[in-house]
């Protein structure tokens, strides 16, 4: 059937569009074609020019339809289910799972790989050219800041992958994210910055695709780096609300109350009085930040200090220690906040009107697209190139854009 269909299309193209008179045959070829159900082999014949285009150019031209209609050497189907299986599984496992179910279209680990690296090129060539085609509307006001609610929100994280030997560092960084809009599906997105060619093309498309346009404010969650509501700004080119994410502030609060829920353990306790007035202070650190009172914070915190200071100037042997790690906890946390004082904001009121305050759901969407595939039970060494194809075509069937709905993928 699909010989035949393959004759008739090159029938149909053999008369020439402009005389409709049969083009010269040149030789007639052969061409091999991979399916879900086997290797076909079709006739692919080679047409020279119509005498009506001569003494013009194309006169020595050679025409092939069948070449031209079967640009690849499979088809769109079978590379979408090897590349589904290079996303999901190494590409060894793939290959034995195609070879055990589909014995009559054996394939490799090779041709796994380069048919994966395919689908993830034309996923990304899509993103481009969808980001490229929306143009700024002329006059269009940026919508007002208080339809926050409606708001695309970019939640994104970091993760880092083990690097093949021959690359100048041993482990490089992805960036995974993912963008959510109230009435729109969950787009996830993920791309090694130094492979990408236009890294902000492909977050663009994803806010395109849950409804966002040109000038409309979106909101970034993030864990502080500076790199990643960068990537947000390049994307929109308009205004961005960077907000820190909570877990990551919490957790420098919580070595705070360690050190000094150890100083409160040692018997006898320390002779000095202050000691109960800082630890209220340190119980009163975490009530402050989740309310929005970053000033009071970083007061309380200036107290702890320099009462730590006073009892390492005693040299008290019991407290030495620990002091010194309660210094260094306070001042991490101290520059932690002044780095991100433009992106903290009132945690309490943002979380009880529902709206998200953490990058958790970013660092689920790492451990489904990096983590599963690259860190855990597979531990692999990745180039920067492979990860960042295989992350596209893991992006994609986790959202459902193959075709079929979304699932999760294993581990």
């Amino acid at each position: 059937m699909l010989c035949g269909q393959v004759a008739a299309y090159a029938a149909h193209h053999r008369a020439c569009p402009e005389c409709g008179v049969l083009q010269p045959l040149k030789d007639r070829r052969t061409r091999r074609l991979r399916t879900l159900f086997g290797t076909v082999e079709v006739a692919a014949p080679r047409f020279k020019a119509c005498r009506c285009r001569q003494p013009a150019p194309l006169a020595g031209m050679t025409v092939s339809p069948v070449c031209a209609l079967l640009t690849a050497r499979c088809t769109p189907e079978l590379e979408r289910v090897q590349a589904e299986l290079g996303a999901r599984t190494s590409f060894r496992d793939g290959a034995r799972i195609l070879q055990a179910l589909l014995p009559v279209s054996p394939a490799n680990h090779e041709s796994l790989r380069s048919r994966t690296h395919a689908v993830a090129q034309q996923l990304e060539a899509a993103d481009r050219q969808a980001a490229a085609e929306v143009m700024a509307v002329p006059g269009k006001p940026a919508k007002a800041a208080a339809a926050d609610a409606n708001r695309p929100v970019v939640i994104l994280d970091g993760a880092y992958i083990r690097a093949v030997p021959g690359h100048q560092v041993r482990n490089f960084e992805a960036i995974c994210g993912k963008v959510e809009h109230e009435g729109h599906a969950t787009r996830r997105f993920a791309l090694v910055r130094s492979v990408a060619e236009q890294p902000h093309a492909l977050l663009r498309a994803a806010l395109l695709d849950q409804g966002w346009r040109e000038g409309d404010a979106v909101t970034a969650i993030s864990d502080g780096d500076p790199a990643l509501p960068a990537l947000v700004r390049s994307a929109t080119g308009g205004s961005v609300e960077h907000i820190l994410d909570w877990f990551h502030l919490s957790m420098r609060v919580h070595h705070v109350e360690q050190v000094m829920g150890g100083l409160c353990t040692l018997e006898p306790p320390p002779p000095l009085a202050p000691l109960d007035r800082v630890q209220i202070d340190v119980e009163r650190l975490r009530h402050l930040l989740w309310n929005g009172y970053h000033n009071k914070a970083c007061e309380a915190l200036g107290r702890i200090t320099s009462w730590a200071k006073n009892v390492t100037v005693l040299n008290d042997p019991a407290m030495g220690a620990r002091t010194k790690r309660l210094v260094a906890r306070c001042t991490e946390l101290q520059t932690y906040i002044d780095n991100n004082e433009d992106a903290l904001i009132d945690y309490g009121q943002r979380y009880r009107a529902g709206k998200p305050i953490s990058t958790s759901r970013a660092e689920g969407t790492v451990n489904q697209l990096v983590s599963a595939r690259m860190n855990k039970r597979k531990q692999m060494r990745w180039s920067p190139c492979g990860a960042h194809r295989v992350l596209q075509v893991r992006a994609a069937v986790l959202d459902g854009r193959f075709g079929h709905p979304a699932v999760q993928l294993a581990a």
